[in-house]
């Protein structure tokens, strides 16, 4: 895990207040199944440092995100870890309610607070290239995501070009799976489209592991054979990934790393006196290729 601080830029210094024992958590659904595990991972850090973690579920709405930084509608807090989806350098500027704030995930440009994200276009990276070595030429990428715009999967279709273009694997605009939502459902349909469109693959990395799930369903629909005619590799290491038919390979962040530094950030801002100025901070965490059988050639 490494750490950076953004040169001389100092979050906003914030009033000193009683402690109240209770920290916001700004989480886009409970449905996708990365989210519920980290949020169980968070509500259990909390626990152990006498803290409690109140739930809001944002939807990755932009409003919903932009109130719960502001603060609306919550009781007071000591501080908010929020999962955005939407937010943007300017919403967070202009927060009405300033205070302690740790961002996960989405990665918003570069910007004067503190985040915790694993660096995702490595990730894909890593991903494909573990593909390629296990004998892949034609490998698709299923996970842009044009209409609401992700910064990971961005970042992790980037990834995926990068490896494309230096091992001089096919690409093939027919290769790219467009979805509209990170879920088994939306990984399925494209899958489908692909196989029925004679899309020639061997290989198929998934901007995350629902959509993976997805991918292995229809795969197993058309009489594909994983992974002996088409490899299947997914991003988060969801804890169902062990179980599907075949085990997902996946790549695996350092979930530990992601809770231990979220709550070392936010106390470092509520602990701070009143009027310092904090350094800001962006905490990279490692991620490890996790192999099970869906590449295992």
């Amino acid at each position: 895990m490494s750490d950076a601080a953004f040169g001389s830029q100092r979050s906003a210094p914030v009033p000193r207040r009683s402690r109240t024992g209770m920290v916001a958590l700004a989480v886009p659904n409970l449905d996708e199944p990365y989210f519920a595990e980290l949020t169980t991972l968070l509500v259990r850090g909390a626990d152990e440092r006498g803290l409690s973690i109140l739930i809001q579920h944002t939807e990755g709405d932009h409003d919903r995100e932009v109130d719960i930084a502001n603060g609306v509608g919550l009781p007071l807090t000591d501080g908010l870890i929020h999962i955005p989806r939407s937010l943007t350098v300017g919403d967070l500027t202009r927060r009405t309610s300033p205070g302690p704030l740790v961002l996960l995930g989405e990665h918003i440009q570069v910007s004067p607070f503190t985040h915790i994200s694993i660096d995702n276009r490595a990730a894909a990276d890593a991903a494909t290239t573990h593909l390629a070595e296990a004998g892949c030429s034609r490998i698709a990428f299923v996970g842009p995501r044009d209409e609401r715009p992700s910064d990971a999967a961005d970042q992790r279709y980037a990834g995926y070009r990068d490896v494309v273009a230096r091992l001089g694997l096919a690409q093939e605009p027919s290769l790219i799976g467009h979805v509209d939502a990170f879920t088994p459902e939306e990984g399925r349909r494209v899958m489908r489209r692909m196989t029925a469109e004679g899309v020639e693959l061997d290989g198929v990395v998934c901007s995350n592991d629902s959509i993976a799930f997805g991918v292995l369903a229809a795969l197993h629909e058309a009489g594909r054979r994983v992974p002996e005619e088409v490899a299947v590799i997914g991003i988060d290491d969801v804890h169902a990934a062990q179980f599907s038919t075949p085990s997902l390979t996946t790549v695996a962040p350092d979930y530990d790393a992601i809770v231990r530094a979220a709550f070392t950030e936010l106390e470092r801002q509520i602990a701070a006196p009143p009027g310092a100025d904090t350094p800001v901070r962006h905490v990279v965490v490692d991620a490890r290729i996790v192999a099970r059988d869906s590449t295992a050639r």
